[in-house]
């Protein structure tokens, strides 16, 4: 956690969770990363989810068609809907992201990754508080996406952006983990379904479109339509056999 001269605590996006590899194997693939929003999340978005909880109207109507579009940018979309966090306590907004509607077999699949020693992520471009509940939910060991700033003293957000998150900011936070960890990019799967995810297809080993826009299907090295994690793992050679 980072905190600021007023005693603000930032809560950040890219966090260490409490899942331990648990044996080796020989599988080629060290990392898997994978998008929340209609990838693991189905049917709608965290935005919108935590909006009808929240119980706001959308502030951006058609969001995501604008964004596929271009028409707005994920900076602008964050600085709309932060206000509306604004006094709601964190612990109230990740116990509501856990009755979100997801694919099946997350949970299964991640235990599965790390069987083989193989790390599992959840890189997005929605709030990384979003993303932290549900990969302690399933097993994902890290995080990464747009932060809001919380008040440290009362554990609610203030309405404000801490830190913007970009697709490219994807493939930074991708890539400083394997520099660290001793990882190369070829041995990164990316799994996501739209636009946010093209810059780390572009610049990992293997990629998979997961119930994908034409786009990321086009750049994606493999496309794969179904209601469970397991078929966008069981896609990508010698990672679950």
């Amino acid at each position: 956690m980072a905190e600021d001269c007023c005693g603000t605590q930032l809560f950040e996006g890219c966090q260490l969770g409490g899942t331990d590899v648990i044996s080796l194997s020989d599988c080629p693939w060290r990392l898997v990363v994978s998008d929340m929003d209609g990838t693991l999340v189905s049917g709608t978005t965290a935005l919108a989810h935590l909006g009808a909880w929240i119980g706001h109207e959308p502030k951006i109507e058609g969001l995501e068609e604008k964004l596929a579009g271009g028409q707005v940018s994920d900076r602008e979309v964050a600085e709309g809907y932060a206000l509306f966090y604004k006094g709601v306590g964190l612990a109230d907004a990740v116990e509501a992201m856990s009755k979100i509607p997801s694919i099946d077999d997350i949970r299964p699949g991640v235990a599965m990754l790390r069987q083989r020693s193989v790390e599992a992520f959840i890189a997005t471009v929605s709030w990384s508080f979003a993303a932290r509940g549900l990969a302690d939910l399933w097993g994902f060991s890290k995080v990464c996406g747009a932060e809001l700033e919380l008040d440290r003293s009362s554990g609610r957000f203030t309405g404000r952006v801490a830190r913007h998150f970009q697709p490219e900011d994807k493939v930074a936070f991708v890539a400083e983990h394997c520099r660290r960890s001793g990882i190369e990019m070829e041995q990164v799967v990316a799994i996501g379904d739209s636009r946010s995810d093209l810059p780390l297809f572009r610049a990992v080993g293997f990629s998979v479109a997961l119930n994908a826009t034409s786009d990321a299907r086009s750049a994606a090295s493999v496309a794969v339509d179904g209601t469970s994690f397991l078929a966008a793992l069981h896609a990508v050679p010698d990672l679950l056999s």
